[in-house]
């Protein structure tokens, strides 16, 4: 870990960086918890996953294979086995970003403090991401018919199966994508982007009638 992340850890743990996170939230706002649209019963569900920690690793070709296990090995998971699919543990989850380069997610504040002493400057580059990204879950059984509205993703269950991602865009913005169940998703969003997504997602359930979880 590099100086600075080391000082930029230290600082989350003094601090508390979940309560932080919470309170900088961008959509603090926008989201108004309540049901919206026809019918008795929503059949989406939006909501902001809270307290989500994001730990990037980027390396070098001709190490980070074994690097990147290593890391892996240390956050509690295991390296992806192919770019599209997360590699889901008990308290982590790894997912491709692009080539040499892995994310690392948990609902650990202490999550970058996972990986101390296992790899130096040289063999990989960690940067803390929690705070540049919001994260939006939408689930039920209109979930798809929402995204595919404005995600150029084939989201069927045989081409886009549970714990598959997809790097793509929402509202002119860089997204990672991620089914995280049958019925339901998981958008990693630039955080200065967010409220215009939020609002997109909420236009575009607007049919299927929604609620907004707080």
């Amino acid at each position: 870990m590099t100086g600075l992340a080391k000082w930029i850890a230290a600082l989350a743990r003094m601090t508390g960086v979940k309560s932080m996170l919470e309170a900088r939230s961008q959509l603090a706002s926008h989201i108004k918890p309540g049901r919206y649209g026809p019918g008795d019963s929503p059949n989406v569900i939006l909501s902001e996953v809270r307290g989500r920690f994001i730990v990037q690793v980027a390396g070098w070709p001709d190490t980070f294979e074994t690097v990147s296990k290593g890391l892996a090995a240390a956050a509690g998971g295991t390296v992806p086995n192919a770019f599209g699919i997360a590699s889901v543990a008990d308290t982590v989850t790894a997912v491709w970003t692009g080539a040499e380069r892995l994310w690392f997610t948990a609902d650990d504040p202490a999550l970058m403090k996972r990986f101390d002493g296992v790899a130096t400057d040289e063999d990989a580059m960690l940067l803390d991401l929690s705070d540049s990204r919001t994260i939006l879950r939408l689930k039920g059984e209109a979930a798809r018919s929402v995204l595919i509205k404005g995600i150029a993703v084939d989201l069927h269950t045989d081409a886009f199966p549970v714990q598959a991602i997809a790097h793509t865009m929402v509202e002119h913005a860089g997204v990672l994508l991620h089914r995280v169940g049958p019925e339901a998703f998981e958008l990693y969003v630039p955080r200065s982007y967010s409220a215009n997504i939020w609002h997109w997602l909420t236009v575009s359930a607007e049919e299927f009638g929604y609620e907004v979880e707080g």
